[in-house]
């Protein structure tokens, strides 16, 4: 009986610091993807690159970063059966990528990540219709609230409501439209295999677009650019780590510190002081995103139990 009962404390502490080390490396990877949407903006300070080049950067370096890991795995990194899932995924990433990038040219870094982080609002609709999802009426209702944040973000006072919000608009479709083609991807092939085609295909890709419009950036232009693609792909494979440590609904509210960094990195770097719409329309994307997350977790629990 008193083994039994160290053996139950001994698995409730696992999993108290499996659930720590998940919520910590959550935090970590929202931290470096919030720094590299700044380095991507500090190197078009001048308006100087443009953002298909910046795009072109941060995928290069993002494979260049991911190529130890590459190069240490088993079996072949980049055969797949699903290539036209893979080659769906580059475009939607591609696109969603330079969108944003050129949001963060002209946008506060805070206005642009909280537009882009509603992106789970067209991932859950594109599940809906291409991938079977059922979604239930309180997710719709969340998506509602999401979708009012948006707006608010976008108010027709503001320079969100201009081109630049456009852009930034932009990134959530198409972000949101990659997440839904990751999902098609689950199960097929491995983390790994995923994120190294998608930045070789990014790479290729963006030099077709960057080619024409290429400028040799200065030492400070260059590090920016690098430390985008550096930043992002340690995050992402911080955040996989998370994932594999807990579930996805206990991660994912986690993800929207990314907001919060994204907050402090404008205040501190760039001056940029969020007014009260910002802090409204965020807060209202932030809700909606959890709740969807959250209420999506409980919907699929219902459908498997008996």
């Amino acid at each position: 009986m008193k083994e039994a009962v160290e053996e139950q404390s001994e698995g409730i502490a696992n999993q108290g610091a499996g659930a720590l080390r998940a919520a910590a490396l959550t935090l970590i990877a929202c931290a470096f993807f919030a720094a590299a949407n700044a380095f991507a903006k500090g190197a078009q300070i001048e308006g100087a690159i443009p953002p298909q080049q910046v795009t072109f950067f941060r995928f290069l370096f993002g494979f260049l970063t991911l190529l130890p890991w590459i190069m240490m795995a088993r079996g072949p990194v980049f055969r797949t059966a699903v290539p036209h899932i893979h080659a769906i995924r580059v475009l939607f990433g591609m696109s969603g990528v330079i969108c944003m990038f050129a949001a963060l040219a002209h946008l506060p870094l805070a206005d642009v990540t909280a537009i882009a982080w509603a992106n789970p609002l067209v991932a859950m609709l594109l599940a809906a219709l291409f991938l079977g999802d059922r979604i239930s009426g309180r997710r719709w209702l969340f998506a509602a609230i999401g979708f009012f944040g948006v707006l608010v973000m976008m108010r027709p006072s503001g320079a969100a409501f201009g081109w630049e919000g456009l852009f930034a608009l932009g990134a959530a479709l198409f972000i949101g439209a990659e997440v839904a083609a990751i999902r098609a991807l689950a199960g097929r092939d491995g983390s790994l295999t995923v994120l190294a085609i998608a930045n070789a295909g990014g790479c290729l890709a963006t030099l077709l677009l960057a080619a024409p419009v290429m400028i040799m950036p200065d030492g400070w232009q260059l590090f920016a650019m690098a430390m985008t693609g550096i930043l992002m792909v340690i995050g992402q494979l911080l955040f996989m780590a998370a994932i594999r440590m807990r579930e996805t609904s206990f991660v994912a509210p986690f993800y929207y510190a990314t907001l919060l960094f994204a907050f402090i990195y404008g205040m501190v770097f760039f001056g940029e002081i969020p007014d009260l719409y910002v802090y409204l329309g965020a807060g209202a994307i932030v809700v909606s995103g959890i709740a969807i997350t959250l209420q999506g977790a409980r919907d699929e629990r219902r459908r498997r139990s008996p």
